[in-house]
């Protein structure tokens, strides 16, 4: 029995250490603001995203400037050689079929972690981001690619 446990034990250490340790060249994350106020949620990871972008927003107009949506992406490079060009492509609510482009170009490293941001006058006159396409260049390299569902 106590054999069996140690197997068990050790599968599930092993499966943790799988699930932690993504390889995968990118990794998009995104947290839309809608409220001016503080975030109440019963979920504290929720609360703690909120108050991120809230932080240092006194006046009501700063808070109103901070809706919109964000997106986190965790790159990870080939090798350290060339520059990393992570770039952002997506469509909002009152633009149609227009495609936006923004895109972040880096100096030479093996990861990093980049933020996006639609908010003030472009989240309030575009509205909401309906599909996006993120991508991870290395040099002329395409290392990877994220897409929302709605993306064609």
């Amino acid at each position: 029995m106590l054999t069996g446990m140690k197997i068990l034990m050790g599968l599930a250490a092993t499966f943790a250490l799988v699930s932690c340790g993504s390889r995968e060249p990118l990794v998009v994350k995104q947290f839309t603001r809608r409220e001016v106020d503080k975030v109440w949620s019963e979920d504290a990871l929720i609360q703690g995203e909120g108050r991120k972008r809230l932080y240092g927003a006194v006046s009501r107009k700063e808070r109103e400037d901070r809706k919109g949506q964000y997106y986190s992406v965790r790159w990870r490079a080939s090798e350290a050689g060339e520059p990393v060009r992570v770039e952002f492509a997506y469509r909002q609510a009152s633009t149609g079929s227009q495609v936006k482009v923004l895109q972040h170009e880096l100096q030479a490293a093996k990861t990093g972690v980049v933020e996006f941001s639609i908010t003030g006058e472009s989240y309030r006159t575009g509205g909401r981001v309906l599909s996006w396409r993120m991508r991870l260049y290395q040099g002329e390299a395409l290392l990877g690619e994220q897409k929302s569902f709605l993306w064609d």
